[in-house]
């Protein structure tokens, strides 16, 4: 009975190794097909699809609305005040692409056909990870947009690295964009200046210090006439920034002289771009 029982235990103690041993060896089995899975999704397959999603993007916001973004030429400006270092990297690209989603839902195709008239090639849009000038105007401030004409175009170039949401600074370049078109058009803010008060002319620079006609600076919103200090600058920035405002939302009903500038704003450019009335956010 004894010799039996030893047996008995002896096929039990050769049952279990065996089990064990097929247990880790299929695990082992197991763990090394997984690595050689992984191992066949390469960088270059990752980067490729990376690539596919941008230009399906961008094909969508060309075809939809007619503009361009460009990822392709360099930057080659006439004037030598800027230098531009363009964005090539496929994350904050892939990122940028998503967040103008919230940027052309503002606006609409026939608003954009508008910059391919009096033979101009439409709006191009750049992505740059830094921008700085060679000026003492711009070496004031820190630069986080561009517009300016060139070769027929009408150019937005976007810092995309900046702390600036990209969709504040997509739609402060666009007023600057509007402007040009109206101008080519004759049509002109001629009563701008006067909405501002009594003996305000602009400096033409930015200045940092602390203006009681600004925004956030003065208890009596009846005497505040500007969104920022960079408002203050110039009427042109004056008028992207307030129109920047305008299409994020911003409601300026309580600061009456800074509500007579956003209508006075409105009406001139809905006048001339009707089209863009319909839009919930901007009428």
């Amino acid at each position: 009975m004894e010799k039996k029982i030893s047996l008995i235990s002896y096929i039990i103690v050769i049952f279990t190794v065996i089990l064990c041993y097929s247990l880790f060896f299929d695990f082992d089995t197991y763990f090394l097909s997984t690595e050689e899975s992984l191992a066949k999704i390469s960088y270059d397959e990752i980067t490729n699809e990376d690539v596919k999603i941008i230009n399906d993007q961008i094909d969508y916001y060309q075809e939809y609305y007619n503009v361009t973004i460009n990822l392709i030429d360099d930057i080659n400006l006439n004037s030598g005040s800027y230098d531009i270092d363009l964005d090539y990297n496929n994350y904050t690209v892939t990122e940028t692409l998503n967040s103008l989603g919230n940027y052309f839902k503002v606006f609409n195709q026939e608003f954009f056909n508008r910059f391919y008239e009096n033979n101009m090639n439409g709006l191009n849009i750049y992505l740059a990870n830094d921008i700085s000038s060679n000026d003492d105007y711009g070496n004031n401030a820190d630069i986080v947009g561009l517009f300016f004409v060139q070769d027929n175009k009408y150019i937005i170039i976007l810092d995309v690295t900046s702390n600036e949401s990209v969709v504040k600074i997509a739609f402060h370049e666009t007023m600057h964009a509007i402007e040009e078109y109206l101008n080519l058009n004759n049509i002109y803010f001629s009563n701008w200046n006067s909405l501002n008060y009594y003996g305000f002319t602009y400096p033409n620079n930015y200045s940092s210090n602390y203006f009681g006609d600004v925004l956030g600076n003065n208890v009596n919103r009846n005497n505040i006439y500007f969104v920022d200090n960079y408002a203050r600058s110039s009427a042109v920035e004056d008028r992207a920034r307030i129109f920047e405002y305008i299409c994020l939302g911003y409601d300026f009903s309580g600061y009456p002289r800074l509500n007579e500038k956003a209508n006075y704003l409105k009406n001139i450019i809905f006048s001339y771009l009707p089209e863009l009335s319909y839009s919930k956010y901007i009428g």
